[in-house]
C-alpha cells in the first residue's frame, strides 16, 4: 500500500470512529455523515487534496464524498477532478468518480480534457481509467471511445482506448480515424489504430489491421493489409 492509500485509511478509520451516532439504530445498522470534509496528504513528490460537500461510509472499506473536488500538484503535473459523487475504496487504493465527470491534466507538454459519467484513479499504480462513454482532448486531438486507460510516464501520456474514433484538424485539412483498439503516446505524436483501422484523409480513406499515424505531421507512418478508397 502507498503512502497516500495508509493515510486515506488512517484518516477514514479515524472518521468513522468520531462520527459514529452513539445510539445503534434500530435495524442495528450504524450511519456515518460528515459535513465539508477535507483530506490533504503532502509528501516530496506531490501534494493530493480531496474534499466535498458531504461524505458517509459504505462499509468497512468505502467511502463516499459527494460534489467531491480532487487536485493533485507533483513536480511535473497538475490534476483536477470534479464530479457529483466519489468513492474512495481504502483496500484497493482507488477512487471511484461518478456523474459529469471533468478531468484535466496540465503539465509542460501536454494539456488533458476527459469528460465521462465514471472515472476511476487507481493511486497505486497511477492510472485513469473508464469503461463508459469517453470524451477525451489531448493538445486539440479529438477522441470519443467507450472505455480510456491512461498513466503518465515521465511526463509522458500513454493512453489506450476502446473503440476510438478521432478527429485533428491540421492546416487546410481535417483527419479522421477509427480501431477497435487506439493508442496513443504524447511523447512522439503518434496514433496507433488496431483491428478494423480506418482513416480518412479528406475523402482520402485507407482501411487497414494496423496503421501508425503521426497526427502533427499529418502522414501515415505504418499500415499492413490495407486497402484505399477515394470518396472525393
Amino acid at each position: 500500500m502507498s503512502d497516500i492509500d495508509k493515510y486515506f485509511a488512517i484518516v477514514l478509520v479515524s472518521l468513522l470512529c468520531n462520527s459514529l451516532f452513539c445510539d445503534e439504530p434500530e435495524d442495528h445498522k450504524y450511519i456515518s455523515v460528515l459535513d465539508k470534509p477535507f483530506f490533504s496528504f503532502t509528501s516530496s513528490e506531490r501534494q493530493v487534496i480531496l474534499e466535498g460537500e458531504t461524505s458517509s461510509f459504505l462499509n468497512s472499506s468505502e467511502f463516499t464524498i459527494q460534489f467531491p473536488i480532487f487536485k493533485l500538484n507533483s513536480n511535473k503535473t497538475l490534476v483536477n477532478i470534479n464530479s457529483k459523487e466519489a468513492i474512495f475504496n481504502k483496500d484497493i487504493g482507488s477512487i471511484k468518480f461518478k456523474d459529469s465527470v471533468e478531468l484535466q491534466a496540465l503539465n509542460k507538454e501536454n494539456n488533458l480534457i476527459i469528460s465521462s459519467e465514471e472515472i476511476i484513479l487507481n493511486l497505486t499504480n497511477k492510472t485513469f481509467s473508464s469503461a463508459k462513454n469517453v470524451f477525451t482532448n489531448i493538445n486539440d486531438l479529438e477522441i470519443k471511445s467507450l472505455g480510456i486507460e491512461i498513466t503518465q510516464v515521465a511526463g509522458n501520456l500513454h493512453a489506450e482506448f476502446s473503440e476510438g474514433s478521432f478527429q485533428i484538424k491540421n492546416i487546410g485539412s481535417t483527419s479522421r480515424g477509427y480501431g477497435k483498439k487506439v493508442y496513443i503516446n504524447s511523447e512522439d505524436d503518434k496514433i496507433i489504430l488496431e483491428e478494423q483501422a480506418q482513416l480518412d484523409q479528406d475523402g482520402f480513406v485507407i482501411k487497414s489491421d494496423l496503421i501508425h499515424y503521426d497526427y502533427n505531421l499529418n502522414k501515415i507512418l505504418k499500415s499492413i493489409n490495407s486497402s484505399i478508397e477515394n470518396n472525393l
